[in-house]
């Protein structure tokens, strides 16, 4: 291959994985600020362990973590690294000198740190920077607990004004932006103005940003959670609406497309006080949507009922249907995106002691930032999740690699302990490959940085020349390159890093490389010990777990509409939504791990995606239908025993239990039996208004997943 060919192939894989230059940005801050954190340290304390701590220190705020969000959510979050980081820096230093306290520290740290991650983005972005404070004094030489705590101080008054104010990275919210341009994208299609092909890659854009990461992007606010789950509704209307949906809403379509439109216009808007124009538009958009929709609806079904033909009727109540259940997601959407907006303007202090939440129902509920944190932690440890078990995994590894620090001679055991931390992955065999990436990459790096030592010598001047060079290789090469490259580059820093505090030569990147070896097995031992399948065996489990809940949900949600809302019935489906959002969370964090993992041809990840998106829109649809009210128990039997028929049917359907349940749509069945028990006046119709509800979710549940579909079995 020619120079010419390389240079093509580099430039290209550039613009794919960097292109808005935000990681050169990053990259170039570090190259910048690294150098000069490095000569305030010397300057300050030479000769002692300050300028280990605040060049390590400055990788870890720099190159190891980025906190994503505006401005402000990313100075609270280096702020909050910054205390954690002297408080760990502390700890580890009193305890280095008693190995037994020592391990057992690093245990527990490792487990709750990382289990932490799943509370949000921001924690999950900060888990190895924070690990990196707590490791380092640990398997270091024992050294005065000032010089290590003025290094991290140097480090932290430098880096975390750069991190903010030098080069900052130009986008924030992603997920909000990604979910604004595919509600654009569905208003544009049900007016005809986008193509199918336009929803499609907005709507991939959206499921990529939200599945890409191990830890769902959000952080912890009420607003934020509550966001997330539009994601599974957007991705339902990008499949159902085309460009024949506007005309099928009818008059439902103008309300619609302001609803989306105006929820667009939020997502866009990152400050939460500058929303209120936009919450106020959002919300008349619902009102005029939900007056236009219960009109349009009672239209609907005196015209089923007064159609003297049974199949026109039944092709009434087809189209009828399928305008409730679009309309009524379009609807669900804008009132969380609404709740959410509401949830972000709300003071500090409500925030905190978790008041001030708007009003909503269950479709569309918020949750307080202590109940989310109160949930998600015991639902993970009760379902014990992937993340509760790689928890563990880390905390194991990570102890095992500081107990070897001690027992071996081991001349840097911290780089044993990263070297652990560097491979651990949710399974034996991934931890295993990246293991063989890890060191390949490691010895690249030795040998390219003796060589250039071996050239250029040890002397002072190079090695500060070099600095920059190697900083930004450092933060640059994994974001456009290899594993294995970030590694063989990360290597080269730490030759070039290690000579300028004491010059030693090429010798210390032989060390490296015997360090990173040993802590990779420790990581390979511990994922063959605990858990070796990782999250493929555990996947199946939570998609078939996700679903019998998620059916026993969906029974209830419809016997309440359909034998009357009794305190018994109330508290059983309120009971089983709390079931069912752990359950789905559950899910959700498996499939991440899953797909983290298999990274394999999408076709082959294909069945689980869809196995969990069936499990999610059965919960979706319970959740829908628990806000109905019932009407009068002595209206339609005929038309309720139908409902509970096709519910079963549906639920056996998805569960598994009964593939190929009632084939016939309930469309058919509803209609006559609608027709047959009507009365007359607007008592009738008032009453099959919540029937009719009910019976369009359960019909998009079985035209979305039909029986050939649902029988699908996920291989995990």
């Amino acid at each position: 291959m020619t120079p010419t060919n390389l240079w093509r192939r580099a430039v290209g894989r550039i613009r794919k994985r960097d292109p808005e230059y935000d990681a050169a940005r990053r990259a170039l801050r570090a190259a910048l600020v690294i150098p000069i954190a490095a000569a305030v340290s010397f300057t300050v304390g030479g000769g002692s362990q300050t300028p280990l701590f605040t060049i390590f220190g400055s990788i870890a705020l720099l190159i190891v973590v980025d906190f994503p969000g505006n401005m402000n959510a990313r100075a609270l979050a280096y702020g909050g690294l910054a205390f954690n980081g002297a408080v760990l820096i502390s700890v580890g230093t009193l305890v280095a000198p008693i190995p037994w306290l020592a391990v057992t520290l690093m245990f527990v740290v490792g487990v709750l740190i990382s289990f932490a991650g799943l509370l949000s983005e921001i924690v999950a972005a900060g888990q190895r920077a924070t690990l990196l404070t707590f490791v380092l004094p640990v398997c270091t030489p024992v050294g005065p607990l000032p010089e290590r705590l003025l290094g991290w101080l140097i480090a932290v008054l430098i880096c975390v004004p750069a991190a903010l104010f030098v080069f900052p990275p130009r986008h924030h919210g992603e997920l909000r932006r990604h979910a604004a341009q595919v509600c654009t994208a569905l208003a544009d299609r049900i007016e005809g103005r986008a193509s199918a092909a336009d929803v499609t890659a907005a709507m991939d854009a959206l499921r990529a940003n939200f599945l890409g990461a191990a830890y769902r992007p959000v952080a912890l606010t009420a607003g934020s959670r509550a966001l997330v789950r539009v994601v599974d509704d957007l991705q339902w209307l990008c499949d159902r609406v085309t460009g024949e949906t506007g005309g099928e809403l009818g008059p439902m379509a103008g309300p619609g497309v302001a609803v989306l439109r105006d929820c667009a216009r939020i997502l866009h808007i990152s400050r939460p006080a500058e929303r209120s124009a936009a919450r106020t538009d959002l919300g008349t958009a619902l009102a005029v949507n939900r007056l236009i929709a219960v009109s349009s609806y009672r239209d609907d079904i005196v015209d089923i009922l007064a159609e003297p033909d049974d199949g026109a009727a039944i092709e009434l109540g087809r189209t009828l249907l399928r305008r409730r259940t679009i309309g009524a997601t379009i609807g669900v959407t804008g009132r969380i995106i609404a709740g959410a907006a509401a949830a972000d303007a709300r003071p500090v202090w409500a925030r905190v002691l978790g008041r001030g939440l708007p009003e909503t129902g269950v479709a569309d509920r918020v949750y307080s930032e202590t109940a989310a944190v109160t949930a998600l932690t015991t639902g993970h440890l009760v379902t014990r999740s992937v993340t509760v078990r790689n928890s563990l995994r880390t905390g194991l590894g990570l102890a095992l690699a500081v107990a070897v620090t001690f027992i071996f001679p081991v001349q840097h055991g911290f780089w044993v302990a990263m070297g652990a931390l560097s491979v651990l992955r949710s399974s034996a065999l991934t931890t295993g490959t990246t293991m063989v990436r890890a060191v390949t990459g490691t010895v690249i790096g030795f040998v390219i940085g003796a060589v250039v030592i071996e050239l250029l010598g040890v002397d002072p001047k190079v090695m500060w020349l070099l600095l920059p060079v190697v900083a930004f290789g450092s933060a640059y090469v994994p974001e456009i390159a290899s594993f294995t490259a970030g590694q063989a580059q990360f290597t080269m820093m730490v030759l070039i890093v290690f000579n300028i505090i004491v010059p030693t030569g090429w010798q210390v990147g032989l060390i490296r490389v015997e360090d990173v070896v040993v802590g990779a097995l420790v990581g390979v031992v511990v994922s063959l010990l605990l858990w070796p399948q990782g999250a493929s065996a555990s996947v199946n489990r939570a998609i078939d777990a996700a679903c019998a809940v998620g059916s026993r949900y969906l029974r209830a949600t419809v016997a309440r509409v359909t034998r009357g809302a009794s305190e018994e019935a109330e508290n059983r489906v309120i009971s089983l939504s709390h079931d069912a959002l752990t359950a789905t969370r559950t899910l959700d964090d498996a499939v991440r791990q899953y797909l983290s993992e298999s990274g394999g041809p999408t076709d082959s990840r294909a069945p689980v995606v869809r196995a969990s998106n069936r499990a999610m829109r059965l919960r979706a649809a319970a959740d829908l239908m628990a806000d109905i009210v019932p009407p009068p128990l002595d209206a339609y039997p005929l038309a309720r025993n139908v409902l509970e028929a096709h519910a079963d049917a549906v639920c056996a359907r998805l569960d598994g239990s009964d593939p190929a349940a009632m084939v016939a749509p309930i469309s058919d069945d509803f209609v006559l039996a609608l027709r047959a028990e009507a009365g007359d006046g607007e008592m009738a119709v008032s009453a099959a208004l919540p029937l009719v509800t009910v019976a369009a979710n359960l019909g998009e549940l079985e035209l979305t997943y039909p029986a050939t579909l649902a029988a699908e079995p996920a291989h995990g």
